[in-house]
């Protein structure tokens, strides 16, 4: 493959990529993986060539597995992706989770694997260590307050591919209120809350989240939250119509979410929206979703504008275009 083709496919895969590599990294998943866990100190480096970079632990407390009272960790020299070890230096307090292969220890998740010897992050890790499966989701839930930026953001990865996540009331409230939070402050931890909430399919969850999702004035949040709300069943979703059909922005956003919903349960509410609101965006949202669903302009043109319905008609036939790259062939 062309060099320059693989360099742009490889950096337009990176935004799907780190959050892959981040969930099967949080520390519950090393926590769960590992086969060992341990604090440890870095006593000195003994690279064996310049092609190789080791260094030497002192174990100061085992928490998962076994391991020696000394041992080593050693990988390719230089500091670039997958390097764990180059930022290490004699003296430094580590958190390590160590997967075996033989006898050889490693790094599980490369740098991921490699925390310094944070008393948050222990007391989390081993909190994780001891609590049973059936109790695991409660535990998350709680650490999405906490004030470490690994731990809230690694809980939220952890949730949104928990095997079996099953939260009680309380702490289905609770990640209603942090993923409000996380989309009120423009945070990652975002993305996989509103992964956690989607996979409940709780009307009441989606009730609360609706408030903010209407209320949003970021595009890029709203867009985030209505991805989640798509793969909801679309009966807990079309009762969030705005009552006040003056309030255009809150009435854009539901006609935003309506118009990606499936349109044999959608187009009814659409087409009310599209005789009594007032907003001309909104009659285009509305509209072009109509028209995509099969509707003809004859049974829309009584309730919208004529440059409005001239609009929608001319970007539902404008046909999609795509950029794409022909590398220049030898």
């Amino acid at each position: 493959m062309n060099r320059l083709l693989s360099h742009l496919l490889a950096v337009a895969l990176l935004p799907v990529i780190a959050p892959a590599q981040d969930r099967a990294t949080t520390l519950f998943a090393c926590s769960r993986d590992a086969a060992v866990v341990v604090r440890a100190t870095v006593v000195a480096a003994t690279d064996p060539s310049p092609d190789w970079h080791r260094l030497e632990f002192r174990a100061d407390e085992v928490l998962k597995g076994g391991v020696e009272p000394a041992f080593f960790l050693m990988e390719p020299a230089g500091a670039c992706c997958g390097r764990s070890l180059f930022a290490l230096a004699p003296g430094d307090r580590c958190l390590l989770f160590l997967r075996r292969t033989g006898a050889t220890l490693h790094p599980l998740g490369g740098a991921r694997g490699v925390l310094s010897d944070d008393a948050a992050v222990v007391a989390h890790v081993r909190t994780l260590l001891s609590t049973a499966n059936s109790d695991v989701t409660a535990v998350l839930v709680a650490a999405l307050d906490a004030t470490d930026a690994r731990i809230a953001n690694d809980a939220a990865e952890a949730l949104a591919v928990l095997p079996v996540l099953a939260p009680g009331a309380a702490d289905r409230l609770r990640l209603v209120d942090a993923l409000v939070r996380a989309v009120q402050t423009g945070r990652t931890a975002a993305a996989p809350l509103a992964d956690a909430v989607a996979r409940l399919q709780d009307p009441a969850m989606l009730d609360a989240l609706a408030v903010t999702y209407l209320s949003t004035p970021r595009d890029d949040q709203a867009g985030l939250l209505r991805r989640a709300f798509a793969r909801c069943d679309a009966d807990s979703l079309l009762g969030i119509v705005p009552t006040d059909a003056t309030d255009t922005a809150r009435q854009l956003r539901a006609a935003q979410l309506f118009a990606e919903l499936p349109m044999d349960r959608a187009a009814p509410v659409l087409r009310t929206m599209l005789v009594t609101t007032p907003c001309p965006k909104v009659k285009l949202c509305t509209a072009e979703a109509l028209l995509g669903a099969g509707a003809s302009a004859d049974e829309l043109r009584n309730a919208m504008p004529a440059e409005v319905l001239e609009l929608a008609l001319r970007r539902r036939d404008t046909a999609k275009t795509f950029r794409s790259i022909r590398p220049a062939r030898p």
